[in-house]
C-alpha cells in the first residue's frame, strides 16, 4: 500500500512463503490397494499417489510455496494389523526379516520410497527455487526397532489395543472401531502405550511421534541436511 497518513510502505513477502509445508500422504492408498494384489499397488496405486503428490506440491509452488518436507512411508510391513492379517495365509506364501516383519511389504514399501525420493529430486530440478526435504522415515523408524531399549521401547510388533491374539490384533475393525452391530466387541488396553510401537495396531504411540519429531528438528535422516531447531 502506498500514500496516505503513513507514506509509502516496502512490500514484505508472505508469511506463508516462508513457512515449511510437511507433506505425507499415500499410507492408506496402499493398505487399502494391497486386497487386490501387489502387482495393483505397484502398477496403480503408487503411480497415482506419486501423480497426485507432484500435483498437489505444483499447487503449493503456485501459491507461494519455496520448502517442503516430504515424508516417505514408515515400516508398515512391522505393524501388528499387517502381521495379523496374513496369518490367514498358507506357511510360504510370506516370510519374516530378522525384526519380524513382513518381507513383501517392506518391498512394496521400498518402492514407493524409491519412486517417492525420486520425485523429490525431479521437483527440485524442475522449480530450480523450491527446496524440497526428504525425510526418510522408513530408515528412522528401522533405526529405532532394532534400538528398542534405547529409546525405551519393549514391544514393536503387539498393538497397545486391541481384541487379542499373537499381535493383539484380533477383532473387526481397530481398537474402538468395531463394526456398529458388533456390539460385544472387547479390547484392552496396555497399562503403559509408551513402551509400544503402535496404539491401535496401525496408528502409532505419541512417545514414538515424540522420537520422530526430534529427528526431524535436529535434520536427522533428512536430505538435503536442514536443521529445524531453531525456525521452531
Amino acid at each position: 500500500e502506498q500514500g496516505g497518513l503513513y507514506g509509502s510502505f516496502v512490500p514484505v513477502d508472505p508469511w506463508y512463503q516462508n513457512a515449511l509445508y510437511m507433506v505425507e500422504i499415500g499410507g492408506d492408498d496402499i493398505n487399502f490397494g494391497l486386497p487386490l494384489g501387489g502387482g495393483y499397488v505397484i502398477n496403480v496405486t503408487i503411480p497415482a499417489v506419486i501423480q497426485g503428490l507432484a500435483d498437489g506440491i505444483h499447487n503449493l509452488y503456485t501459491h507461494g510455496a519455496r520448502r517442503v518436507l516430504l515424508y516417505n512411508m514408515p515400516r508398515a510391513d512391522c505393524s501388528p494389523n499387517y502381521l495379523q492379517s496374513f496369518l490367514q495365509y498358507p506357511e510360504g506364501m510370506f516370510h519374516y526379516d530378522k525384526d519380524g516383519c513382513i518381507v513383501e511389504i517392506a518391498q512394496i514399501i521400498s518402492y514407493f520410497n524409491a519412486q517417492l525420493h525420486a520425485l523429490a529430486t525431479d521437483l527440485t530440478a524442475k522449480y530450480p527455487d523450491l527446496t524440497v526435504y526428504y525425510f526418510d522415515w522408513f530408515a528412522a523408524n528401522t533405526y529405532v526397532l532394532e534400538n528398542m531399549d534405547e529409546f525405551g521401547f519393549t514391544n514393536s510388533l503387539q498393538s497397545c489395543c486391541g481384541g487379542g491374539g499373537k499381535f493383539n490384533c484380533n477383532g473387526d475393525g481397530l481398537c474402538g472401531c468395531a463394526p456398529l452391530n458388533q456390539t460385544d466387541a472387547v479390547y484392552t488396553v496396555c497399562k503403559d502405550p509408551s513402551k509400544y510401537f503402535t496404539f491401535d495396531g496401525i496408528h502409532y504411540t505419541e512417545h514414538f511421534y515424540n522420537i520422530m519429531s526430534d529427528f526431524i528438528i535436529a535434520g536427522d535422516y533428512i536430505s538435503p541436511m536442514v536443521k529445524l531447531d531453531q525456525g521452531c
